[in-house]
């Protein structure tokens, strides 16, 4: 990518509702509002939502999920229930860009910072991705990942393993040899030990009971 244009910048989040430990729980309320609800208000604090797309599958259970992120003036991407890359790399096709935020949607409380942190990257020539993960010094929850969009569409989906098939970053980080990859730290190791992501219900319930100062911080921007 070169700075001769401004980037175009889109943000894909990943969700679907057969969740093995927790099924439905995108649509399940936190703190008075599905977690999706949360995900997308907090994604859309760092990237207009015109550029926010829900990418989920094909699923007859995916169904409620892509019509009530429609209500929320949000586009939607249906593709593979388990090939994530492909669907990602489809839904790229449909909503071309020079890069792209994979991001979870079982993540309610991301820092919106952290989008604009990894966006001073982007005058950079060559990069693959920017990631926080890599290694990880920020919270589960707090993840963040920017992917070049040229780079990715390049990759043959048909080569990857299952486990790459499923997780739709992890060809990088396997074949970091290959790829410029920029890793951003917070300072604190210690931080990545903490959760902040919903995998269960019992997730949900503990951090709907953190800290009234940690409510109004996530909760009233």
């Amino acid at each position: 990518m070169t700075t001769e244009h401004t980037p175009l910048v889109r943000a894909f989040i990943q969700a679907r509702m057969s969740s093995s430990r927790f099924p439905g729980k995108v649509l399940a309320p936190f703190a008075g509002r599905p977690i999706i609800a949360h995900v997308i208000d907090r994604v859309a604090l760092a990237i207009p939502r015109e550029y926010i797309t829900l990418a989920t599958s094909t699923e007859p259970s995916d169904d409620p999920l892509a019509a009530y992120v429609i209500t929320m003036g949000i586009t939607v991407f249906r593709g593979s229930l388990n090939d994530v890359f492909l669907r990602f790399q489809d839904c790229l096709k449909q909503y071309p860009c020079d890069c792209f935020f994979r991001v979870c949607a079982d993540s309610p409380l991301l820092d919106d910072s952290l989008f604009r942190k990894a966006l001073t990257y982007t005058i950079q020539e060559g990069i693959a991705i920017v990631t926080n993960v890599y290694p990880r010094s920020f919270p589960k929850g707090n993840s963040i990942e920017l992917i070049y969009a040229h780079q990715y569409a390049a990759i043959d989906p048909f080569g990857l393993t299952d486990e790459e098939k499923e997780h739709v970053t992890k060809f990088f980080y396997n074949h970091p040899q290959d790829f410029k990859i920029v890793n951003f730290e917070s300072g604190n190791a210690a931080l990545s030990q903490v959760n902040l992501c919903v995998d269960t219900i019992e997730d949900m319930r503990r951090l709907e009971n953190q800290t009234t100062e940690l409510k109004r911080e996530f909760f009233t921007r």
